[in-house]
């Protein structure tokens, strides 16, 4: 009954107890089982059978316990009593019972039994025991007849006990009136289920102190189960991990659990890899992802009120504030101690309309509106004057290109910097850690294009340095440049440095502890989630997600 509680559990129970049909493990359990029991040709029997359909907790009768070694007993008893039989009708006489002292050795002083004679009796006085009739040929066996009954249980108690049918090795299965078939009710089946958890296809949470799991897998899971009526269990893979093939053959992760039989099915966001298929079966894919993905520290960016002032470094701004401030002082100085400025010569100046007295409010504020569109107004009437709002004029063009063209670039150009944009980027770079999970399928991808390469490596070297080619088959293989790639080979040394994370949790927090942009970690997988944190996307590697089950074919 252990295995009861973990598969499926439509059962056939043959058993020679006649007691009360006990299932310790089925607690928590809505089944169906067909139980066969013993039929013995006698009233105590059916007699018993009756009470025990009546009440599930009869167990005697007369004060005697009908047990499993009296069943034993019964069973030899109709051995013994068909010899009995036999050596009473024997011919001759004298041959009786004897009474003999079992502490006692003695030598037998009866009559001698003719043998020959007891196996033409055998037939002649078989009959009817406490389990049936003997069958006495070629193969001799005892016609045993099995009553076969529906037990129903619910949650774990006997609640129903109906008899359907009869079995004898001669008659086979006779249904009682009113049944059909024996399998006119099924149990229900159940399997068992091992996931991984990876947001957002199995997620978990812990409610009343249960897990309870949910996700897109879960969905799909409940979906199906609807569909085709039956029952699951499901647990987390014990180390965690999807499942790779070790170096000495073993799986690990829900490929193993499948392999070994704990689990029926695992349902998990699984690729499909060619190791994989060889030993579990896989399903139709349900996602597609269209690549790999990078994720890495996120450049900051701090937006203030005061955002356009960074265009430009404070030094910059300190010595415009000063000329602004000088220029506005000496166009008042200028204007108040040239003999050639208005305030000076107001009796040359008595016919124009437009008059100005430079103080310095009003050079300041030529100055800033020299620098838009509507101008500074009314210039000074003096040369000198006119020289400082020349000058003023050609430093504020200069300043407000510049400003201008600065700003356009901060704002565009900075914003799309990103020092990674590519795998080449960063296998290229030797500031940032990278390496995908441990036991995924982007780890096996990396660990699987550096053995190719290896191998390219050994078949070229060995072609080089065979000599049993000619020297100009071999100087054909003599090149300036390596002739393979090793840009695999030294990314998987690279990732085998930084240490491959187990988790994606755990790689998230290596990604955010990333002092930039430029140093750190930075994770490859599919997965691309987070705060603080940017995807650039490569792909380079198509892979499709499925449900996998226990390959029932090996």
């Amino acid at each position: 009954m252990d295995y009861l509680s973990s598969h499926r559990v439509t059962w056939v129970v043959l058993t020679k107890d006649t007691e009360t049909f006990q299932c310790k493990y089925c607690v928590h359990l809505d089944l169906t089982v067909i139980h066969a029991r013993p039929q013995e040709h006698n009233q105590i029997y059916n007699y018993m059978f009756d009470k025990y359909a009546q009440s599930v907790l009869y167990r005697s009768r007369d004060g005697l316990i009908w047990t499993e070694e009296e069943m034993e007993a019964a069973y030899y008893l109709d051995l013994i009593l068909l010899i009995s039989r036999v050596i009473v009708h024997l011919p001759g006489e004298g041959i009786g019972p004897i009474f003999i002292d079992c502490n006692r050795v003695s030598p037998y002083e009866g009559s001698h039994v003719n043998f020959s004679g007891l196996i033409e009796q055998l037939p002649m006085q078989n009959d009817s025991g406490v389990y049936g009739r003997w069958v006495l040929d070629d193969v001799s066996y005892m016609n045993m007849a099995l009553r076969i009954a529906w037990v129903n249980i619910q949650a774990g108690q006997v609640k129903l006990i109906q008899k359907v049918a009869t079995w004898t090795s001669t008659t086979g299965i006779q249904m009682e009136s009113g049944y059909s078939a024996l399998t006119n009710n099924n149990g229900v089946k159940k399997y068992i289920i091992v996931t991984v958890v990876q947001p957002p296809f199995m997620m978990k949470t812990v409610v009343d102190n249960t897990t309870v799991y949910y996700g897109y897998c879960k969905d799909l899971i409940d979906k199906i189960k609807d569909i085709l009526k039956f029952e699951y269990e499901l647990y987390e893979a014990p180390d965690g991990l999807y499942g790779t093939l070790n170096d000495n053959g073993t799986w690990n992760g829900m490929v193993n659990e499948l392999i070994k039989g704990n689990a029926d099915i695992g349902v998990a966001d699984l690729s499909v890899m060619a190791e994989r298929e060889s030993a579990v079966d896989f399903t139709v894919p349900y996602y597609d992802l269209v690549g790999i993905k990078i994720l890495m520290k996120a450049p900051k960016f701090e937006y203030t009120l005061l955002k356009f002032a960074a265009v430009l470094e404070p030094p910059v701004w300190w010595c415009f504030a000063a000329a602004y401030f000088l220029t506005g002082i000496l166009l008042c100085l200028f204007d108040r101690y040239s003999p050639y400025s208005y305030q000076n010569n107001k009796e040359k100046y008595a016919d124009d309309d437009e008059t100005r007295i430079f103080t310095i409010k009003e050079g300041l504020w030529f100055c800033i509106t020299s620098l838009t569109p509507q101008g500074g107004g009314e210039a000074p009437k003096s040369v000198s004057g006119r020289l400082i709002a020349a000058t003023w004029w050609l430093f504020g063009f200069i300043m407000i290109a510049s400003y201008t063209a600065n700003l356009a670039a901060f704002l565009t150009v900075q914003r799309f910097e990103s020092p990674i944009q590519s795998l080449d980027d960063l296998a290229g770079q030797y500031d940032i850690g990278y390496a995908p999970i441990e036991g995924t399928a982007t780890l096996t991808y990396f660990q699987r294009m550096a053995d190719i390469e290896e191998k390219f490596y050994t078949i070229w070297k060995d072609m080089s340095l065979n000599d049993s080619l000619s020297e100009f088959e071999r100087a054909k293989l003599a090149v300036w440049d390596y002739p393979v790639s090793d840009k695999f080979t030294k990314m998987w040394l690279a990732m085998t440095e930084t240490g491959f994370p187990t988790t994606f949790e755990e790689s998230l927090a290596r990604v955010r502890a990333s002092e930039s942009t430029t140093t750190g970690f930075a994770y490859i997988g599919t997965d691309a989630r987070g705060c603080h944190v940017v995807a650039a996307l490569y792909m380079w590697m198509m892979m499709t997600t499925t449900t996998t089950l226990k390959n029932y074919r090996r």
